[in-house]
């Protein structure tokens, strides 16, 4: 089947996904369009969602940046070292942001893997954030430097042997460097924006919040499209590669994205920095995402039930996306080869859809239940994995004396194909047991103190690596932020 054709049916297959999921959502329990959260309670929520590959306190911090936030983050109440007496607040009023966040992780597989036993993985976050018009008077510009420090053992390739990973912070390599720096221009009165520099893809695309507070890795980036191929990965966690990124946000319920960014060789993965050529013939990666919110669309009803207080600082989680990516050369495929045994060649092209809403709200109180639901596929003869899903559901506030605590329960499946099982089977060097790889976590994230969140959680991973037997790993997260 041609390329075309088959692209063709897959975007079918989505649009028929969405409208599905769509017409399907239940309507959100209480207050549905509210004004965005204040700077301060987005740092916050920051310091409190550590889920994506770069660590979920820079994201939410530059979610408020982007959105304009007029009040400044309560590091008294969200840091442990606090206004630095005053001078974090005088650095804000010039135009400098900085947030500093250490994350320690103790994992242990029980049972099942490669052998039982645990380690340690460690991260830290230096984030500097420039708000171009208070600074220099640049009008709708602004800065991010992120610099990321890892260490700790390998967990999953010494213990478990998962395709699809165990920790959202084990990287192939611990490195100290600069992991992002970009500047972006807002205009159109800030209804688009061009970001370029060296820009991670998995910091916006293929994104959703509310599966963030999980520690596996593929509640980010699906494994699908994070695995890297026979010949080049994208610009994720934790090889990072320059490109640019246009957004435009047309009204507040709709959004679309575009990014074009350096493939990164196979050979860079497992080296530390960033990949700064276009040199080894893997070309660019193009990416694209289109997004609706039906809360702020009004689909779900916009006030609070009778008896609900109206609060400015509560808003439901709801997104509806679509996205598309691929590389510009053409790979030699895994297996396959011609008649006279040279390797067929195919484009590494993808896709995927996300769905996640606010389902229940508790009456008068910043506590909810969101539901996530993911599906992504790949052309299936570059890369081992053809396919991922993932559901889950997440509860802020699960008591109502611990409203910042967050409690999920979550699944995620990646398959194989034939060519990409032959593959595996010969890496291996053993026949394969099974086509797919499962993974439930079940975690509760705990902030004990103002800068400090504590999480534990336990992983089942049945079939990792497709021949070894399922695997039992508990743990605990420890984030301080400074």
């Amino acid at each position: 089947m041609r390329f075309d054709d088959r692209l063709g049916r897959r975007c079918a297959l989505l649009r028929g996904m969405l409208c599905s999921l769509l017409l399907a959502m239940p309507r959100v329990h209480a207050a549905a369009v509210e004004e965005p959260a204040p700077a301060d309670e987005e740092l916050q929520a920051a310091a409190d969602e550590t889920g994506e590959h770069t660590d979920a306190a820079d994201e939410r911090a530059e979610e408020a940046a982007d959105a304009g936030g007029s009040a400044p983050p309560d590091w008294q109440g969200t840091t442990l070292s606090g206004d630095w007496g005053g001078a974090r607040q005088k650095l804000y009023d010039s135009g400098i942001q900085t947030d500093l966040l250490y994350t320690a992780d103790f994992l242990h597989n029980y049972t099942g893997g490669l052998k039982t036993g645990g380690t340690y993985v460690g991260h830290v976050d230096l984030i500097v954030q420039i708000d171009g018009q208070k600074l220099i008077g640049w009008e709708g510009g602004s800065a991010y430097l992120q610099v990321i420090s890892n260490g700790g053992g390998r967990f999953n390739r010494n213990y478990v042997g998962s395709l699809m990973g165990v920790d959202n912070f084990e990287a192939p390599v611990n490195r100290t460097g600069i992991f992002r720096a970009w500047l972006q221009q807002s205009f159109l009165d800030d209804k688009a924006s061009l970001r370029v520099g060296l820009y991670p893809i998995d910091t916006e695309f293929y994104v959703t919040d509310s599966s963030g507070v999980f520690v596996h890795p593929s509640f980010g980036m699906a494994a699908e499209a994070a695995y890297f191929g026979s010949l080049a990965g994208p610009s994720i966690y934790g090889t990072s590669s320059y490109g640019a990124r246009l957004r435009v946000d047309p009204d507040p319920s709709w959004y679309a994205m575009l990014a074009v960014t350096r493939g990164i060789p196979s050979d860079r993965i497992a080296t530390a920095g960033p990949n700064v050529s276009w040199q080894n013939a893997v070309g660019s990666m193009l990416i694209g995402e289109a997004g609706f919110s039906p809360v702020k669309a009004g689909l779900f009803g916009d006030q609070a039930s009778a008896g609900e207080k109206s609060d400015n600082d509560y808003s439901p989680i709801s997104k509806l996306a679509v996205g598309l990516w691929r590389y510009t050369p053409q790979f030699s495929q895994l297996v396959a080869t011609d008649a006279a045994g040279q390797a067929l060649s195919a484009t590494h092209w993808g896709g995927y859809l996300l769905a996640e809403q606010t389902v229940y709200r508790v009456p008068g109180a910043n506590r909810d239940l969101t539901a996530f639901a993911r599906y992504g596929f790949t052309d299936g003869t570059t890369t081992a994995l053809a396919y991922s899903v993932s559901a889950g559901l997440s509860f802020r506030g699960p008591f109502a004396d611990r409203e910042k605590d967050t409690v999920g329960i979550a699944a995620t499946r990646a398959h194989a194909d034939p060519q990409g099982r032959a593959q595996l089977s010969s890496d291996a060097g053993m026949p394969l047991t099974s086509t797919d790889e499962t993974v439930v976590e079940v975690t509760y994230k705990a902030q004990v103190l103002p800068g400090v969140v504590l999480q534990p959680l336990v992983q089942r991973i049945f079939n990792p690596g497709l021949y070894l037997p399922s695997s039992t790993v508990a743990g605990v997260r420890l984030q301080l932020a400074f």
